[in-house]
């Protein structure tokens, strides 16, 4: 989840910004996924000309999403995959496709614990307990569901079914298991919101990012905990990674 958007202004237009480079394959395919999506325009533009790369290059592995709402993210990939490739790649969305889960106050920051009081009326301490906090979503019309991210893209935008896979359940029971079946990763995204999912989605991952692929992290900007988690993982590689700027709020980094 991203909560610095809402849907209404999702698919916002790049107005005076430079092109893109496929900008009018962008244009269309941000249409399309504009109600799935919390994601503001450049960062779906990045993601989207990641994809195509992937493709075109041939990266190997799959596309990897950690927090996936409505599947919008995972949706304008599809469309990637389908433009520019001769073989549509597996698709693994994680989420718990429930209300978001409590911030750790001790670590996640002043914005993620006033969102969890202000729109899901939490009181007393706030632990990052793998619960769900029941009206979090309720502005944006409620959580996302497997039955939305499997309408998007298998019904709306065509891709064949035996590529998507959706793992339902909080990261930290379903990673781990599905690590097999995920392979080589080409493209991992992180929409984890706070600390500890944040770092436990990077540290169980990182490793089956191959050389050449793309590792996303949604929220750098937006939370402080995503932000030190990411910092904390990158410090015990060997050598440092350069963190692009997508937008504000969005990171990315190019494994090597």
């Amino acid at each position: 989840m991203t909560g610095h958007s809402t849907n209404g202004d999702i698919a916002l237009s790049p107005g005076n910004m430079t092109p893109y480079d496929l900008q009018p394959e962008i244009e269309q395919a941000v249409e399309r996924v504009r109600y799935h999506t919390m994601v503001s325009f450049s960062r779906l533009a990045t993601n989207y000309q990641m994809a195509a790369y992937c493709q075109s290059a041939e990266i190997p592995g799959t596309f990897v999403e950690c927090g996936v709402w409505k599947g919008g993210s995972s949706g304008l990939m599809a469309i990637a995959s389908l433009h520019h490739g001769k073989v549509p790649r597996d698709l693994h969305l994680f989420d718990s496709f429930d209300d978001l889960c409590q911030p750790d106050e001790s670590v996640d920051g002043e914005r993620a614990v006033q969102q969890a009081r202000d729109w899901a009326g939490q009181v007393g301490p706030l632990t990052g307990a793998l619960a769900p906090m029941h009206g979090f979503y309720d502005q944006l019309g409620g959580p996302g569901s497997v039955a939305d991210c499997e309408d998007l893209i298998i019904n709306q935008i065509g891709y064949p079914s035996e590529h998507v896979h959706i793992h339902q359940g909080w990261f930290q029971d379903t990673l781990a298991p599905a690590r097999a079946e995920l392979g080589d990763i080409a493209i991992l995204r992180l929409d984890c919101d706070y600390y500890h999912s944040t770092k436990y989605c990077l540290e169980t991952l990182f490793d089956q990012v191959t050389p050449g692929g793309f590792v996303i992290i949604d929220d750098y900007g937006w939370y402080e905990g995503c932000r030190a988690a990411v910092d904390e993982v990158l410090a015990t590689r060997p050598r440092p990674y350069f963190l692009n700027h997508a937008d504000a709020d969005g990171r990315y980094l190019i494994k090597h």
